[in-house]
């Protein structure tokens, strides 16, 4: 399937459906906003984390007294979901939006799928991302994973500005406590690779003499990721990583979707 290009003014996205959905390009002006933080098939564009964002502990998840194996695709944890590397359907696609579906498949335990809407403006991108239960209640949480470029074509290299009040810090593992700490607002300089709650959107990326990137969302969390030396990522999810065994999943009905939505404004 070929790629989805949206426009909008001065503003293009591509969208690859068959590489999980992701947004590949995000271009305003001259300047191209998304980055690669690595060569693994996580590590570039944005893409949607579902059902389930976020690492879960050695891919083991217990639900309602039963044990379930995931696979392990980033060992030995799993990470990030099982549709960033699915084909999406495209349902419905116009000049600046488009409606894509994505089934779980077997390496999830219960059937459902991922519903992604994308709307592109002059100045900006709202985005909405469904998780479906097919058949029974489970557990899920979801999240966008943008890879942003640490500097574009001209300015300085990117600012963050996010404002929290608490810290859930990592253990050993690299899962974040079930505890929160304080944290101050906005978060001081990284380096971060941190779950972080009572969110106050919007974060802001600011491309001094270049651009500046509002993000708000719904989700009550958001990762930072600024680790690698040509990316950074804040990431909006409805819950934590490894949420289940730390009893903060949403449970996703038949009869309600599970929401989350994410918009973008640039200027």
């Amino acid at each position: 399937m070929a790629d989805l290009e949206l426009r909008a003014g001065a503003a293009r996205l591509i969208i690859s459906a068959d590489n999980g959905g992701r947004w590949a390009h995000l271009r305003v002006d001259d300047l191209d906003l998304l980055g690669r933080g690595g060569h693994r098939l996580v590590d570039w564009g944005n893409y949607p984390m579902a059902p389930y964002a976020g690492r879960i502990r050695n891919g083991k998840l217990t639900w309602q007294g039963r044990d379930h194996q995931l696979p392990r695709n980033l060992a030995p944890h799993s990470i990030h979901g099982v549709t960033l590397d699915r084909p999406w359907q495209v349902l419905d696609a116009g000049a600046a939006h488009a409606v894509l579906r994505c089934d779980l498949d077997t390496r999830w335990p219960w059937r459902g799928h991922v519903v992604q809407q994308v709307a592109l403006q002059e100045n900006g991108i709202r985005a909405q991302l469904e998780l479906h239960a097919q058949d029974e209640p489970m557990p899920g949480w979801i999240g966008y994973h943008p890879w942003f470029a640490r500097r574009l074509g001209r300015g300085q290299a990117v600012r963050t500005e996010v404002h929290c009040r608490s810290l859930f810090g990592r253990d050993q593992d690299g899962m974040p406590s079930a505890t929160a700490t304080p944290v101050p607002s906005p978060l001081p300089d990284g380096p971060w690779d941190d779950t972080f709650g009572d969110v106050t959107w919007p974060a802001r990326l600011v491309w001094e003499d270049a651009l500046e990137v509002e993000i708000r969302s719904d989700a009550q969390y958001v990762v930072v990721f600024d680790e690698r030396p040509a990316a950074v990522c804040v990431e909006p999810q409805t819950a934590p990583p490894n949420a289940v065994e730390a009893g903060w999943a949403p449970v996703v009905d038949p009869a309600r979707p599970h929401t989350m939505e994410m918009q973008l404004t640039w200027r």
